[in-house]
């Protein structure tokens, strides 16, 4: 068996963003909220389900899944693979943007619902953090009664999670094992074999995927990996800029001190013409 990984952008709306899978969405976001008896999801509605449509769309133009469950409540979740610069003001952006969304022109606030940001994570965003999930809610400062119910945030950091297959105890547990491993097995675990898991085992498994998915998976890669290359090249461009930046107030203290150019040169790095340059700069 060759499982496909799930936090890929395709395999992840594929296997939790579909009505032919809405039971695995239902048992995974009970699982990550705490979610039991009342309070439990039974049913949901995607309000992007369009597989097709899904596919051809790039990452940032359309969140990984949104959905609504009987209540009315809206969650949205968002996988992130590569770690992004500001990334929870965004994710913020996303929830606060989809609540304000829900209204149309003259409806009333009483017609806003709750929204629930989730985020999986392939790095770890909260440093000081030890546990791998956190949940995020407005509380009262004092009392940290959860008064303002309309957003809240639930992050899971990956690479935090360490438990083996033989350690899985919780729904939650397994859920964060399969995103986490599934890719890297050549069998359906044992503690993943029943309901929602195997279902979910059976979505990432590579010869259920027509040749049209198996592409865009394959693009999603691709775009992810250029996406990667290019933050890289920036930041090595943004340490040259730096040590340049270093060096060449390192050379504008030693002129001042009245080192002379090659000298200087040797200490910086910098080419004795680049030396002389500033040199004449500093004597103009």
């Amino acid at each position: 068996m060759k499982f496909l990984n799930p936090c890929n952008d395709v395999a992840f709306k594929k296997i939790f963003g579909s009505e032919e899978h809405k039971a695995v969405t239902i048992s995974f976001l009970n699982s990550i909220l705490e979610y039991t008896g009342k309070a439990a999801i039974v049913e949901i509605k995607f309000l992007n389900t369009e597989q097709k449509r899904i596919m051809q769309l790039k990452k940032d133009n359309i969140l990984d899944i949104l959905c609504t469950d009987q209540a009315g409540k809206q969650y949205l979740v968002e996988v992130q693979v590569e770690s992004v610069k500001a990334f929870g003001k965004r994710i913020v952006f996303y929830g606060a943007k989809t609540y304000a969304m829900q209204l149309g022109a003259a409806q009333a606030y009483t017609k806003l619902e709750p929204i629930v940001a989730i985020s999986v994570l392939d790095f770890i965003m909260f440093p000081k953090k030890k546990d791998y999930k956190s949940i995020h809610l407005l509380l009262d400062k004092k009392t940290y009664e959860h008064d303002l119910k309309e957003l809240s945030f639930a992050f899971i950091e990956l690479p935090k999670f360490n438990k083996k297959e033989n350690e899985l105890e919780t729904n939650e547990d397994k859920w964060i094992y399969f995103l986490k491993n599934i890719n890297k097995q050549d069998h359906v675990p044992a503690p993943l074999q029943e309901n929602e898991f195997g279902q979910a085992c059976q979505a990432a498994e590579r010869m259920t995927w027509s040749e049209e998915e198996f592409n865009a998976y394959e693009d999603a890669i691709v775009r992810a990996t250029d996406i990667q290359g290019s933050n890289e090249l920036a930041f090595e461009k943004g340490e040259k800029k730096g040590e340049n930046k270093k060096a060449i107030e390192i050379a504008t203290t030693s002129l001042k001190a009245g080192l002379d150019v090659h000298t200087i040169s040797k200490i910086t790095g910098l080419s004795i013409e680049d030396v002389e340059s500033l040199k004449t700069h500093l004597i103009n």
